[in-house]
């Protein structure tokens, strides 16, 4: 596992797919979890985009891509269990993944 933005953003490879999610660090600094914005399954994105929003207790967090590519997957779970993101970030709790760009970046 990778961390990306400070140590508050984790992500991890596997194949051409990147499984991205906030660490403990980042859940803390949050505070308790008010509402999110999570980016959309099919959008192109660029390394250093903001793809989402989370709010809470303590102060509102941009999630910000550490690759570029498209997104594949997210996380809709969180849309309804903010809890899931609290109790589990490492594992249950990831936001989104994304198919990498090329052959390059994947392997940095």
């Amino acid at each position: 596992m990778n961390e990306y933005d400070e140590g508050r953003i984790w992500y991890k490879k596997k194949g051409g797919v990147v499984t991205v999610g906030l660490t403990e660090k980042a859940v803390d600094e949050i505070g308790g979890i008010q509402g999110l914005s999570l980016p959309v399954e099919g959008d192109e994105i660029q390394e250093g985009d903001v793809v989402g929003e989370i709010e809470g207790e303590k102060t509102t967090f941009e999630v910000i891509a550490p690759l570029s590519g498209t997104i594949e997957a997210v996380n809709e779970e969180l849309n309804h269990e903010y809890e899931v993101l609290e109790s589990d970030s490492l594992d249950e709790g990831w936001i989104y993944k994304i198919r990498v760009v090329g052959e390059g970046e994947e392997e940095e």
